[in-house]
């Protein structure tokens, strides 16, 4: 059967436009993948590094081996010290109207302080009455060892304006020397006086010798 020139051209025609489209292959309505990249090796694992090991601990003290530091005592608060200070002090006496630490002393293995008390007569308030005290020192507090008074002072016609400890005698070291400087009644020079003092013996009292 021989067809017709046109149908003939029309055939090869869509032949023609045909081609590209079987060369291609089906359409699966996909888009086509392209072929998948190697994988990249992953890299070797560290070796992971062995922990080190701990510091073994002391073994705790046996409580019967621990010694517990001494504890020093504590000292006096100052505003108690004041306060002990001041109670002593406002417990004199006003009839005290002087009180001093003249010398030392020293026997055998005791030693001290001498001191002086110089207080106002009750019955005569123009008179005094000389005290003098040996105290004894022991880790830095003292005590009263004995209380002896100077009669004299009480006696005499005048008024005491000074007195002062002599140096004392190395060959006795327990004895003690006292200047007295005292106005005369009618005088206008003081008059010197001197006391000698042992312990255990009658003092000496009078006018000073040089």
């Amino acid at each position: 059967m021989k067809l017709p020139i046109s149908t003939s051209a029309g055939l090869m025609l869509a032949l023609v436009l045909a081609a590209p489209a079987l060369a291609a292959g089906p359409d699966t309505g996909s888009p086509s993948l392209a072929a998948p990249a190697p994988a990249t090796p992953a890299p070797p694992a560290t070796p992971a590094v062995p922990d080190a090991p701990a510091s073994p601990q002391a073994p705790a003290p046996d409580a019967a081996q621990v010694t517990a530091p001494p504890v020093a005592a504590a000292p006096v608060p100052a505003d108690v010290d004041a306060a002990d200070a001041r109670k002593t002090a406002e417990g004199l006496p006003a009839s005290v109207e002087d009180v001093q630490i003249v010398a030392s002393w020293s026997e055998g293995e005791d030693s001290g302080v001498w001191r002086t008390v110089m207080v106002r007569s009750a019955s005569d308030p123009g008179k005094y009455r000389f005290f003098l005290q040996q105290l004894r020192v022991q880790d830095g507090r003292a005590s009263l060892k004995s209380t002896e008074e100077v009669k004299e002072i009480n006696m005499i016609e005048g008024a005491v304006v000074g007195y002062r400890a002599d140096e004392p005698d190395p060959a006795a070291p327990s004895s003690l020397t006292l200047f007295f400087e005292i106005m005369p009644v009618d005088g206008e020079i003081p008059e010197t006086y001197q006391l000698f003092y042992t312990p255990g013996e009658p003092y000496r009292f009078g006018p000073a010798s040089n």
